[in-house]
């Protein structure tokens, strides 16, 4: 059942919830981007350049496997995100462990990497 949400015209676009993804109840998403610059530096190591290339996004999810859900590791995944996130063109599964313990849901955790350019498999 859907909360009703109640804010101050001051947090007008607050996000509330979990972002969607298809057949899965997450529980905790965090999503970090970072990019890995290369420096030029003189004889006394002042830098005299940076060069940031495009930035990628790592993406932390945690939830309890509903319906159908399934991911392998090198598979796409595709996010429904809120407003205030946008993610790559291409996500990509990197991590995925699933924990099964007695009186428990099925949980998993997954990580994604999310990469601006277009990209299929081979």
């Amino acid at each position: 059942m859907a909360n009703t949400l109640y804010r101050h015209a001051d947090l007008s676009t607050a996000t509330y919830g979990t972002p969607v993804v298809a057949d899965m109840k997450a529980l905790s998403f965090t999503v970090s981007e970072t990019a890995s610059p290369t420096e030029i530096k003189d004889d006394q190591g002042s830098v005299l350049a940076v060069a940031i290339p495009e930035p990628v996004q790592e993406i932390s999810i945690s939830g309890y496997r509903t319906g159908s859900f399934s991911a392998t590791v090198g598979d796409t995944l595709a996010i429904t995100m809120p407003a205030s996130v946008t993610l790559g063109a291409t996500t990509i599964v990197t991590g995925l462990t699933t924990t099964y313990a007695a009186e428990q849901f099925e949980q998993i955790e997954m990580t994604v990497r999310s990469y601006k350019t277009v990209m299929s498999a081979s």
